[in-house]
C-alpha cells in the first residue's frame, strides 16, 4: 500500500523563479500551475501534476530519477530537459489537447512513457516529442486509448535520433479500442533518424475488442459484458498501479469503473 505523503510544489521556495529540488524526500511534490523545477544530481523526485492550460519546465541532472504521474491534467505543455532516468504515467479521462517534449542530453539518459486516454464524448489530442541528443540514450513509448460515444483520440509521436548519437535506442507502440462505430484512434508514428548505428521502431494496433478473448472467457461462464470489462480492466491496470497517493488512485480508479461500465 501506498504510503507518500503530499507536498504542493508551490510552497518550495524558488531561485531565479526556479524550484529546486536538491535531495531525495520521501514525499510526492503536487503540480497545480505553472512551474520550473530543477532536479540535482543523484536525487529521486516523485510528482503528481494535475495542472491545467499551464506550461511546465523540468531539468533533471546526472544519476536523477524523476517519477512523473498526470491525473486530471488538461491543455499542458511539457518541457523536460533531461541526464538522468524519467518515467512518466499519465491517464487521461477529459478533453484535452496535451504536448511533451523531452530531451536526452547526456549519455545513458532514457526515459519511459506511458499514456491512458480513455474517451467518452471527447476529443483527446497528444503530441509527443523525444529528442536523443547524446549517445547511448533510450526512450520507449506506450500509448494506449479507449474510446466510446463519438469520441477521437489522436497520439502524435515523433522520436528523433540526431546524428551522431551512436547506440540509441526508440521505441514506440500504440494500442487502441473502438468500442463503437462512431469513435475512432488515430496513431501518427514518426522515426527521424540521422543515425545508422542505432535502433528505432514503431508499431500500432488499434481496432475493436478481439471475439476470440471474448468468446473464450464467455465460455468460461462470465456474460459478455463481465468478459468485456474483464479484459479493460487487466490493459489498465498497470496505469493505475503506478499512482503514488492511495486517495488519487481509488478516485482515477472510480473514475474510469464508471466511464467503460456506460
Amino acid at each position: 500500500m501506498s504510503t507518500n505523503k503530499a507536498c504542493n510544489i508551490s510552497t518550495l521556495g524558488q531561485v531565479d523563479g526556479v524550484i529546486k529540488i536538491t535531495k531525495t524526500e520521501d514525499l510526492v511534490y503536487v503540480i497545480d500551475d505553472c512551474s520550473n523545477i530543477y532536479v540535482a544530481s543523484g536525487v529521486y523526485a516523485k510528482f503528481l501534476d494535475n495542472s491545467q492550460n499551464c506550461k511546465i519546465y523540468l531539468e533533471s541532472d546526472i544519476n536523477s530519477t524523476v517519477d512523473y504521474v498526470i491525473l486530471d491534467s488538461k491543455n499542458t505543455n511539457r518541457c523536460f530537459t533531461i541526464k538522468g532516468e524519467l518515467k512518466i504515467n499519465q491517464i487521461a479521462l477529459n478533453d484535452t489537447k496535451e504536448s511533451l517534449n523531452v530531451s536526452l542530453t547526456l549519455e545513458n539518459s532514457n526515459c519511459n512513457i506511458k499514456c491512458l486516454s480513455i474517451a467518452s464524448k471527447n476529443k483527446n489530442e497528444f503530441i509527443q516529442r523525444i529528442d536523443h541528443k547524446n549517445k547511448l540514450t533510450s526512450s520507449n513509448i506506450t500509448n494506449v486509448g479507449i474510446v466510446m460515444n463519438k469520441s477521437d483520440i489522436l497520439f502524435d509521436t515523433t522520436g528523433k535520433i540526431e546524428k551522431g548519437m551512436s547506440k540509441s535506442k526508440c521505441s514506440q507502440l500504440s494500442r487502441g479500442i473502438v468500442m463503437d462505430d462512431d469513435s475512432q484512434i488515430t496513431a501518427k508514428p514518426i522515426l527521424l533518424i540521422d543515425e545508422y548505428d542505432c535502433f528505432a521502431n514503431h508499431g500500432a494496433s488499434i481496432g475493436k475488442m478481439s471475439d476470440d478473448d471474448l468468446f473464450y472467457l464467455m465460455s468460461r461462464g462470465l456474460t459478455k459484458k463481465d468478459a468485456f470489462l474483464l479484459i479493460l480492466q487487466g490493459i489498465i491496470k498497470p496505469f493505475i498501479d503506478d499512482i503514488n497517493i492511495d486517495e488519487w488512485k481509488n478516485r482515477i480508479d472510480e473514475e474510469i469503473e464508471k466511464l467503460i461500465e456506460k
